[in-house]
């Protein structure tokens, strides 16, 4: 008997907490006047299964922020005139509510259809045209919480804009299903989602926003990054990335650059060279490319090729002239300093010796005019030619060195 009534008192207790919900629609519906203080009373509605499966529900959340909303925007229009103001920050909190609601709401509505409890969709065009009326204004809210910094905001508003053409909601509307801006608008999003750190983020917008051809570069090299730093280390798919970005994106010096660090990390010197031949096919102009193939000819100890290669680029003018000269001044202060170490190795009394030592002179007078030449162009850069000049007058010139150690501040 006990259990009897105990199970009574429970049916009477959930009969009792969803007409207390259904109470709270009510009331909402009846404080519509006034949107914000209706959305505070339907919030536990909203998560109640009694309430929270009914289209009706969601349908009646969504309006209240297209109310919201639609009071700022009207605001923000009379504010471009002179009077008016908006409270944007409200607006577009409002706006990505009413596209979850509205969503939520489509989407309680699409399981009635399917478990036959109505025979088609009643609310969907309606919340359509709604959404696709006022989706373009996702973009403003997504760039001006970027532009404050609250990356967070951004990326959930680039986001919405971005997976809306993937909702089967807009299956039938061309406007948002062949929406060209989408990989623009996902580029943004990858680059909240990066300075979040979100990596899931960065790879899902990132397959849509390399394909944008200006923009896409800024998510190739932020899958890249997550790829090459991230928790989880994909050196496979890091590879791949990089290769996309410098076929996609050749003038990119990032990915170039990368790609060529990992040919020589991995000793496939060669390799590069094959591949650094084909990009300037594409890209005969720039300067940066031809130095990085003088770097990697460098690399190779085909000194003579590398030295025609900076010597191209220094012909053509612009940038890298003090870069190149500095290599050339290697290709000849190397050499030498093998040919130091190997004097290192035998007695001073050997016939060699003598021999090496007008070798490596002789090398060092033919680097030093070029060291000087960086050294003139860009004198505070000393990566580029102090040390190497230093150790040349040394050995060449005692006069210049005392100068050099004193200028540098030894």
């Amino acid at each position: 008997m006990r259990k009897v009534l105990f199970t009574a008192a429970a049916l009477l207790f959930t009969v009792c907490a969803a007409s207390a919900q259904e109470s709270v629609v009510k009331q909402a519906k009846k404080a519509k006047s006034n949107p914000e203080e209706a959305a505070k009373i339907l919030e536990p509605a909203l998560t109640d299964p009694s309430t929270a499966n009914d289209p009706e529900t969601w349908k009646l959340a969504g309006d209240l922020q297209y109310s919201i909303y639609d009071k700022e925007n009207t605001n923000l229009y009379l504010g471009n005139l002179g009077g008016g103001k908006v409270d944007t920050m409200k607006m577009y909190k409002s706006l990505a509510k009413m596209f979850e609601y509205y969503t939520k709401c489509d989407e309680a509505e699409q399981a009635q259809v399917k478990s036959g409890e109505l025979k088609k969709p009643k609310l969907r065009k309606k919340l359509v045209q709604t959404l696709t009326k006022v989706r373009p204004q996702l973009t403003n809210a997504g760039s001006d919480a970027y532009n404050a910094g609250n990356y967070a905001d951004a990326l959930k508003y680039f986001g919405l804009y971005v997976d809306a053409p993937q909702n089967a909601m807009f299956d039938d509307v061309p406007a948002v299903k062949n929406d060209t801006l989408v990989p623009l608008i996902a580029n943004y999003a990858v680059l909240a989602a990066n300075s979040l750190k979100d990596n899931s983020s960065v790879i899902k917008y990132a397959a849509i926003g390399k394909t944008h051809k200006e923009e896409g570069f800024r998510s190739l090299m932020c899958l890249a990054e997550v790829y090459g730093k991230g928790e989880t280390p994909d050196s496979v798919q890091w590879l791949a990335t990089v290769k996309e970005g410098v076929e996609k994106f050749p003038n990119q010096e990032y990915f170039v650059g990368n790609l060529m660090d990992y040919y020589i990390q991995k000793g496939k010197v060669s390799e590069a060279l094959s591949a650094m031949d084909q990009i300037i096919a594409k890209n005969p102009a720039s300067a940066y490319y031809k130095y990085v193939k003088g770097v990697l000819q460098y690399e190779n100890k085909d000194y003579d090729g590398a030295i025609a290669t900076f010597n191209e680029v220094i012909a053509a003018g612009g940038d890298f002239q003090a870069e190149s000269n500095s290599k050339i001044g290697d290709c000849y202060f190397f050499p030498a300093q093998s040919i130091v170490e190997e004097n290192s190795k035998i007695s001073m009394d050997d016939p060699k010796y003598a021999t090496n030592e007008k070798q490596i002179e002789e090398l060092y007078k033919k680097a030093a005019p070029f060291y000087e030449k960086a050294k003139a162009l860009k004198p505070n850069d000393r990566q580029l030619w102090g040390q190497f000049l230093l150790n040349i007058y040394w050995k060449v010139d005692k006069e210049k060195y005392n100068a050099l150690e004193k200028e540098m501040g030894y």
